[in-house]
């Protein structure tokens, strides 16, 4: 990767991060905040929408996706007073959704006649002409995609129970300032536990995973 490259994925990971900071921030804020129901409702409808709106232009039906977008915004935009007073079911639908999501997609790779996603992400490091992943290290990576799988379903569970019986400033606080943390925390964790569990094998980064899934999706497209 020469330096231009890496200038440029440096710029987009630090504009993502800081993007989901304030969004984060803003979040936390309207549920605090009494009278910002509006900015409540815009932080609960903006991702879905602008996710919706880069699928519809992407998509080869791309003039009915973009009209039907616009007609669930006008929707949203005509019932937008009631919305708004209920604007924390919109955060809380997002962040359970995308936990739920991503127990999913770890989870689902552990069905029988599939590699799991963490198996896969140690294969991709290797590089295409590696030795194959020994036995070890092929119990750990499944054992590690269902311990993936199982902290995002509890994420969404706290998540839900906070929800439902705590004040939803305390729910805001776990979902907005201490999820992405405790994900975190558990990089560290695995990091340093894996030193253990499989010490004879390289003790790889999780930038590198990264880079090695986007390689080997470039080589696909090409």
């Amino acid at each position: 990767m020469n330096t231009a490259n890496k200038t440029t994925g440096f710029m987009r990971t630090s504009l993502a991060i800081v993007a989901v900071v304030a969004y984060q921030v803003l979040a936390h804020h309207a549920v605090a905040t009494p009278d910002e129901h509006g900015l409540g409702l815009v932080m609960a409808l903006a991702p879905p929408l602008l996710l919706a709106l880069g699928a519809a232009a992407r998509s080869p039906r791309r003039a009915g996706w973009l009209a039907l977008w616009m007609v669930v915004t006008g929707a949203l935009w005509a019932a937008r007073t009631p919305l708004a007073q209920h604007f924390e079911w919109g955060l809380y639908l997002e962040h359970a959704s995308f936990n739920l999501g991503m127990a999913l997609l770890f989870g689902r790779t552990l069905a029988a006649g599939r590699v799991p996603l963490c198996t896969q992400f140690a294969t991709m490091m290797r590089g295409p002409h590696a030795r194959r992943l020994s036995p070890a290290v092929t119990r750990y990576t499944r054992s590690l995609t269902l311990a993936w799988t199982a902290f995002f379903v509890a994420i969404a569970t706290v998540s839900t129970l906070l929800f439902a019986f705590a004040p939803i400033v305390d729910w805001s606080t776990f979902a907005n300032y201490l999820a992405l943390p405790l994900v975190g925390a558990m990089f560290v964790a695995e990091h340093a536990f894996r030193r253990f569990a499989v010490p004879d094998e390289p003790q790889a980064r999780m930038m590198d995973a990264i880079r090695a899934y986007r390689q080997t999706n470039a080589g696909q497209m090409q």
